[in-house]
């Protein structure tokens, strides 16, 4: 009893890291099946892409809860929702329903933040995700759960009226991020 009991808090201990590696792994399932057009693949690709979403929230609050952050856990977590959403929209620019200079506006963005991330650590210190960025990922994410679904008419215009308002919300956070990484280094530029 006391082995199951390690192996299940050792399996407990590790689920912030597992849910991280399933965003990774729905991946290529989206690109396949979305690939198809069928309605109901369209709406199972939604699903898997809002419960990618979700264990996005889940993966760091278990981690925190439970005590179990791990560095490959900080370095892993942040990776796998970029690739999660920048798939997402990459399929989504392949299908027509989005726009690809729209996707790129948020790929460059993503792009400079990891960026400037990296560096900040580099230089020893982290820049925490700020509320602008919390709302970005949800509406981030509510967006493209209902472009994925290529439902026409309200469906559609709720989810592109969902991504602009992230977008305005990601290029306030990336500001943000700039202007505390400006301040942490203006001797050193």
């Amino acid at each position: 009893m006391e082995n199951q009991n390690r192996r299940y808090e050792e399996w407990l201990r590790n689920l912030p890291n597992k849910l991280t590696a399933f965003r990774v792994l729905i991946i290529p399932v989206l690109c396949a099946l979305y690939s198809w057009n069928y309605s109901i693949l369209n709406m199972l690709c939604a699903g898997l892409f809002a419960v990618g979403a979700i264990t996005d929230f889940l993966d760091g609050y278990l981690a925190r809860k439970m005590n179990s952050v791990t560095k490959l856990g900080e370095i892993l977590d942040p990776i796998s929702d970029k690739l999660l959403v920048l798939s997402a929209l990459v399929i989504m620019v392949g299908a027509d329903v989005l726009s690809a200079w729209i996707a790129v506006l948020v790929l460059c963005r993503e792009i400079a933040v990891s960026g400037l991330r990296l560096v900040a650590s580099e230089q020893g210190f982290s820049i925490k995700v700020s509320g602008f960025g919390k709302i970005k990922t949800f509406l981030q994410d509510i967006s493209i759960t209902f472009l994925l679904t290529r439902i026409e008419g309200d469906v559609q215009r709720i989810g592109m009226i969902a991504f602009w308002a992230s977008v305005v919300f990601s290029y306030f956070s990336a500001y943000e991020y700039w202007t505390k990484f400006w301040e942490r280094n203006k001797e050193q530029l």
